[in-house]
């Protein structure tokens, strides 16, 4: 057994620290007659074990209130992964204003004609639930996402027909579009739409905008393109 002088040196904890996370019920040491504390070697792994974890950005209510360290990790994983993706973003949006959006792989193309487009319906706030509907019935190497803007509500189609009796048509304009490949998979397709938006030069025409979708082929990553109905 060890007293906690000998504790502070082998976990590089502060005496205060230590004895707050007793008093947290994180560790139980052994008390002699004297009110000295003694600590086992199962107390000095859990208090390692906690500095790792409090290093991982894991705050002691969680630490406190979830038994399994590996639900631990596997959650704070999650959130790592996430920020990432977010820094990833704000990376991404750096370079393009330092580049003043020489960056961006943008195009112009002209459609002679409309486009029809079949698919099912969601609000904005369930949009992979449209999505989720129209895969069982996807036959094409291409897809749309329409952002419904009146209706505060989006498409996701095709254009085959769809067979669900709550399908629904839309119909994108001929005309002149400003297109913009998406680095960085769904996650990034707000970010292209504000640099698109913050282009010079850059006046919207009336008619709706869209995502389109190239499907990849055996496991590839899909191909997002964003298309701005532009004057």
């Amino acid at each position: 057994m060890i007293q906690i002088g000998k504790v502070v040196h082998l976990t590089g904890l502060s005496m205060k620290a230590i004895k707050w996370y007793e008093a947290k019920g994180l560790v139980q040491p052994s008390r002699l007659d004297n009110q000295y504390r003694l600590y086992g070697m199962e107390d000095i792994r859990r208090l390692n074990e906690i500095k790792l974890l409090r290093q991982m950005g894991i705050s002691l209510e969680q630490i406190q209130t979830t038994a399994s360290v590996s639900k631990l990790l596997d959650s704070r994983l999650d959130e790592v992964q996430r920020e990432i993706e977010a820094l990833r973003q704000v990376e991404q949006q750096i370079k393009w204003m330092q580049t003043g959006g020489d960056s961006m792989k943008v195009r112009y193309e002209i459609w002679n004609r409309p486009k029809i487009v079949n698919g099912y319906v969601s609000e904005l706030t369930t949009i992979p639930f449209a999505w989720e509907k129209l895969q069982p019935e996807l036959t094409t190497d291409e897809s749309y996402g329409v952002c419904l803007a009146k209706e505060e509500a989006y498409l996701a189609g095709m254009t085959d027909p769809v067979t669900g009796e709550e399908g629904r048509q839309v119909e994108l304009s001929a005309g002149r579009y400003l297109v913009a490949t998406v680095e960085g998979g769904i996650p990034a397709i707000p970010t292209t739409y504000n640099q698109l938006l913050a282009l010079p030069d850059v006046t919207l025409r009336d008619a709706l905008d869209f995502e389109r979708y190239i499907h990849g082929q055996d496991g590839a990553d899909d191909l997002i393109e964003i298309w701005l109905p532009v004057q």
